[in-house]
């Protein structure tokens, strides 16, 4: 059996190799459809429902998100990609409120 050296053009190239395979590798993983994640963060989840994550948190403590929508994981909240979203449609009416469209913003609040 032959030892490999350091100095090996062989070597070399398939270090490198293997670095960019993992450069292209973390971009895919960046690129993932956020639909194919089970778990999502605030700003994931709040980009899905149009709002920023800061409502997401105000939504969760007003209750609009079952105790099944979320999780704790350490410090941060997750939330269901698919409970979380029924939840914010189901309090809204079966759409979601857009802070950006005033007449639904108006709808929900001046009542």
């Amino acid at each position: 059996m032959t030892s490999v050296r350091n100095e090996d053009p062989r070597v070399e190239r398939l270090i490198a190799e293997v670095q960019e395979l993992n450069s292209q590798l973390k971009i895919l993983i960046e690129t993932i459809p956020q639909r194919n994640r089970i778990w999502l963060t605030p700003a994931q989840i709040g980009k899905i429902l149009g709002v920023q994550s800061r409502q997401i948190a105000r939504y969760r403590e007003q209750g609009v998100f079952k105790e099944s929508s979320y999780r704790k994981n350490g410090n941060r909240y997750e939330f269901h990609n698919v409970n979380a979203v029924k939840d914010a449609e189901s309090w809204k009416g079966n759409s979601v409120i857009y802070p950006n469209n005033k007449a639904n913003f108006r709808a929900k609040y001046d009542n």
